[in-house]
């Protein structure tokens, strides 16, 4: 086993990449700064993380070491135990239930629970490159009156980081759909902040009619499939925007996603099948981005590597023919 345990830390690039030797003094450098020093182990530590990932996680090596006998589940088993360090994955999985399973007792399972409520109580407001698209296409279609239900929105972080740059006009409902302890958190901060136009709701049934439909980087954690989200709206909206969304043109699979604070099902949607959901549901894909900071690399199995994630703005069928309106039919790759 000791030896299964070296290759699982090498597997992350720490281990090995802490115990490697100290050459300073061979090469005749002995005198640089105890800063410089560690700048240049943290470089080589950041290096070998990047290549052992890759090798991984994106090439035939990873497929062969995964056949090696009790490689796979010693990273597993490691890489699900970890606290200190968010984003790993491991394993591929049928089914939610699946993955479920394979989750350690000792953590906590997905996003509803006190731990996770609290990772971004101080960070409320920052925006990454990936929000601007949404960011530009909501403040196009929004209208006096609009209701914006944002499905999987945390503690209401992306109406705090859009409304710090552009308020909202004053009619303009936000309602929030997320799980019990980030409704919890969320309309603590709402209180905190006075946020007197953002509400929050534990069930999408209860939402009100909406007009705008929005999700980021949440559909990937869901239970159920996204074949079913719109049937639980009372009307249709007539704009949807999905952002940060993992897709692939092969199977769609499950995979757990350790987040630091706990571990999740997290599921990678085949593209063909996901476009056409809302294609069948009367919508026209209107505008596509990709995401490119954020990937998905589950050790061993490099045919699931997704390079980048995806955005979209939906518009329903019905509503298209106003001036200067550009669309493009969903047409999911062959």
């Amino acid at each position: 086993m000791g030896n299964i345990h070296q290759l699982c830390d090498l597997s992350e690039a720490r281990v090995l990449a802490g115990e490697a030797p100290n050459q300073q003094a061979m090469r005749g450098i002995a005198f640089d700064s105890p800063a410089e020093t560690q700048e240049r182990e943290d470089g080589f530590k950041k290096g070998w993380n990047s290549l052992v990932k890759v090798a991984l996680a994106q090439t035939p090596i990873g497929r062969v070491l995964g056949h090696v006998p009790l490689i796979e589940k010693a990273y597993t088993y490691h890489a699900l135990r970890r606290t200190n360090y968010a984003g790993l994955f491991a394993g591929v999985y049928e089914s939610y239930a699946a993955a479920l399973r394979r989750i350690p007792a000792s953590r906590n399972r997905g996003w509803d629970n006190q731990e996770s409520a609290q990772i971004w109580l101080s960070k409320i407001d920052h925006m990454q490159p990936a929000a601007y698209a949404p960011f530009f296409w909501l403040w196009k279609v929004l209208r006096e009156g609009s209701t914006i239900v944002d499905y999987g929105g945390s503690i209401g972080l992306s109406y705090y980081s859009y409304t710090a740059r552009r308020p909202l006009p004053p009619s303009v409902r936000w309602i929030v759909v997320e799980v019990p302890h980030l409704v919890s958190a969320g309309k603590q901060v709402a209180r905190r902040e006075a946020a007197t136009q953002l509400y929050f709701e534990s069930d999408l049934r209860a939402v009100p009619p909406c007009d705008i439909l929005f999700s980021a980087g949440a559909l990937q954690y869901v239970e159920e499939s996204v074949a079913g989200v719109l049937e639980k709206l009372s009307t249709r909206p007539t704009h949807i925007l999905i952002n940060k969304l993992p897709l692939t043109t092969g199977r769609g699979y499950w995979t757990l996603q350790n987040f630091g604070t706990a571990v999740s099902p997290y599921r990678v949607y085949n593209e063909r099948e996901f476009l056409g959901y809302f294609e069948a549901a009367g919508y026209f894909l209107r505008d596509r981005w990709s995401v490119s900071e954020l990937s998905c690399s589950v050790p061993f199995h490099p045919e699931c590597f997704v390079p980048t994630f995806s955005g979209f703005h939906f518009e329903m069928r019905s509503q298209l023919g106003a001036p200067g309106v550009i669309v493009n039919r969903v047409v999911p790759p062959a």
